[in-house]
């Protein structure tokens, strides 16, 4: 395998196919380029990359797959991997690309834009980035940096993401959107908030927070109080896995009686000219757009008629929800949307015009806080594969007391093939079940069984080798094969890089980072190394139909670094991260312009090849995890230094000390 130079990390992406003039025979290296570029494009369809990452993700001359992140130099990720390996940097790691978070925010502010143009919309649009979906510094740096060019604001649901958006500089024409459960103390934060001179609406969730805000504003003499908002709880629900987040049995929202009570409140108090907002929200991830037209008719009739109670309401607060396409399939499936931005963005502002017409109602500044699509696909979590589990050892030779059925299996071994593999399988099948029936009652040794259980191994590989070449292969062998797949191990914890797969089952595209060009050998499950059954990846996001399974390269030999990306890990992950068996934060490796400053604390600025800079933070190390768990370090170290004060070991104390700065995961 050849070797990868720092100079050679970033790699312009290779033509994927070569054109021969009509009537020459191409040369040897010409059909060899055309073999491979076919080749790759057959891989990019097999994992489905050529739909779910058509708009960043392409192939380099070698098979690896290159991210091309907008306004970014292009990354080699596999030889970006063999590079931070070489330097002592090991997986797995979080790649991130801020480019991507401000073409998202970009496309859905144009989405509006265009869609307020063509329907002379006598509103604006304001995007809210909602803090909980990622509140990493180095994807709230990336929204806040980008804020003024596109009208961004944010939104905080509890205290500490408050403090975080108060720090921020205060934007004309942006908000900070209070949502969430509120008590005073949180009140008290949001009115000194918009004493610093951010624009702040208080999203009012129950008819007990309105007594709330009024009695905070009236227990000072602000010098600037926050607006309201009330959330409307819709009859209108979304689509896909979260859709039971929306509707009348929601968590959130105010009823219609409740939200009249809420204006009677306010009014008698004086205090109705500070109601300016109104929020719903249908769920995160919603598949259909018909299911979003929906609701925002729902909503935007509610804001209608609301306005004649409360004049300065002239906000329309849309939730997110907008859908991520992780399968690339473009469908109202549970890993998909069937709609783009733009879709999304005219469907809503006709929607909000008809509406309004209707009763001759101002059309009103339209909000949406959609973070999942704003940040998903920015990030990609590696890890390198170490082992395939269930590998083929050689079975034994017969021996003279080798029980039938283990003989029957080899003879079936022997004389498979195409003309009788559906009568042959399916007696394998049987020879191998009465085996272990036999051993359980005693009547069969454990060698045979052994024997029986690699024999039978043997010839399921051979079936599938004789299926792939049949035009019609059986369907119910294709199903068994379907489900004999075997399992990789790779270096990571699924509850630490991807827990919505463990808790939720949430499909996340994922595909090896390298030999593109060749065909994989393994239908494999992903293993972490948790000690926990349930550490196991089982499916996997693909346009046609999501995979139990991912095609897998066997490694050539010990010594060779095999990766594997999973893709659009950058929303909720971070947040939702788990430390099962003490695996803790991976390391962070941030594409950056090479004139931008180092933000993250203990980062390190690397370069690897020309207008390639890497900003590097490191992960926690097993002290770092410990500690998080409120032991004692020192404490620690003292017990472990008295134990050594006994006992010779053979690696020593200083070895055993340095463990505890150590990277948690395998390292070799």
């Amino acid at each position: 395998m050849s070797q990868t130079t720092e100079a050679e990390v970033l790699k312009p992406a290779a033509p994927v196919a070569v054109e021969v003039p009509v009537g020459v025979e191409p040369d040897a290296s010409k059909r060899s380029a055309q073999a491979h570029a076919l080749a790759v494009e057959t891989s990019f369809k097999r994992y489905g990359i050529n739909r779910w990452g058509s708009a960043f993700i392409r192939a380099s001359g070698e098979g690896h797959l290159v991210f091309a992140a907008p306004n970014s130099p292009a990354v080699d990720l596999f030889a970006l991997s063999q590079e931070l390996a070489r330097r002592g940097i090991r997986t797995p790691y979080v790649v991130r690309f801020p480019t991507m978070i401000e073409n998202q925010m970009g496309t859905l502010k144009d989405g509006f834009a265009k869609a307020i143009a063509d329907n002379n919309y006598q509103g604006k649009h304001i995007g809210v980035y909602p803090l909980k979906v990622n509140q990493r510094r180095s994807v709230v740096d990336t929204v806040v940096k980008a804020r003024e060019k596109f009208n961004y604001g944010l939104e905080a649901g509890s205290k500490p993401e408050l403090l975080l958006a108060m720090a921020q500089p205060p934007l004309k024409g942006s908000l900070l959107v209070c949502n969430g459960y509120k008590d005073r103390e949180f009140m008290r934060m949001a009115f000194h908030a918009a004493e610093l001179g951010h624009h702040v609406i208080i999203v009012l969730e129950s008819t007990r927070e309105v007594r709330r805000y009024l009695d905070v504003y009236n227990e000072q003499d602000w010098t600037a109080k926050p607006e309201v908002g009330m959330r409307a709880k819709l009859y209108s629900r979304g689509s896909g896995r979260w859709q039971s987040s929306g509707g009348e049995s929601s968590k959130f929202g105010l009823t219609t009686n409740e939200l009249l009570a809420v204006v009677r409140e306010l009014t008698a108090a004086g205090m109705v000219e500070q109601l300016s907002l109104l929020h719903f929200h249908i769920g995160s991830q919603i598949t259909q757009i018909k299911r979003i037209k929906t609701a925002v008719r729902e909503g935007a009739r509610i804001y209608a008629e609301l306005q004649q109670l409360a004049p300065q309401l002239r906000y329309l607060d849309l939730g997110g929800g907008i859908g991520v396409d992780y399968d690339g399939s473009r469908t109202s499936y549970p890993s998909s949307a069937n709609y783009s931005l733009e879709e999304y963005a005219s469907q809503v502002v006709f929607e909000v015009i008809e509406a309004c017409r209707e009763v001759g109602a101002r059309q009103p500044t339209l909000l949406t806080e959609s973070g999942r699509v704003v940040v998903a696909n920015h990030a990609v979590t590696i890890a390198d594969l170490r082992e395939v589990q269930g590998e083929l050892l050689p079975v034994p030779e017969p021996g003279e007391d080798e029980h039938r059925l283990v003989h029957e299996l080899r003879s079936t071994l022997e004389s498979l093939n195409i003309k009788n593999v559906e009568e042959y399988f399916h007696d394998a099948i049987d020879y191998r079940d009465e085996c272990l029936q036999l051993f359980s009652r005693g009547y069969l040794s454990l060698q045979d069984r052994a024997s029986a259980e690699g024999l039978f191994g043997r010839i399921r590989n051979k079936v599938k080798q004789i299926v792939e070449s049949m035009p019609h292969p059986p369907e119910e062998i294709v199903d068994f094969l379907g489900k004999a797949h075997q399992k990789y191990l790779v270096n990571f914890s699924i509850f630490q890089s991807i827990p919505d797969a463990w808790s939720i089952d949430q499909v996340f595209p994922a595909a090896p980072l390298s030999r593109h060009g060749e065909k994989p050998t393994i239908n494999a499950q992903i293993v972490d190394i948790t000690c926990d059954s349930d550490g196991c990846v089982e499916t996997f996001a693909h346009p046609d139909e999501n995979m139990p399974y991912l095609p897998l390269h066997e490694r050539r030999g010990s010594d060779e670094k095999y990766y594997l990306g999973f893709f659009m890990t950058g929303a909720y992950q971070d947040s939702l991260a788990n430390v099962h068996n003490l695996f803790a934060r991976c390391h962070e490796v941030i594409l950056r312009n090479p004139d931008d400053d180092m933000v993250l604390p203990g980062s390190e600025r690397v370069e690897l090849g020309e207008n390639l800079t890497f900003e590097i933070k490191m992960g926690a190390t097993c002290e770092d995890v410990l500690s998080a768990m409120d032991f004692d370090v020192e404490r620690m170290i003292r017990w472990l230094r008295d134990r050594h004060l006994a006992v010779e070991t053979t690696l020593g104390e200083s070895w055993l000390l340095g463990v505890l700065q150590s990277y948690p995961y395998l390292s070799r």
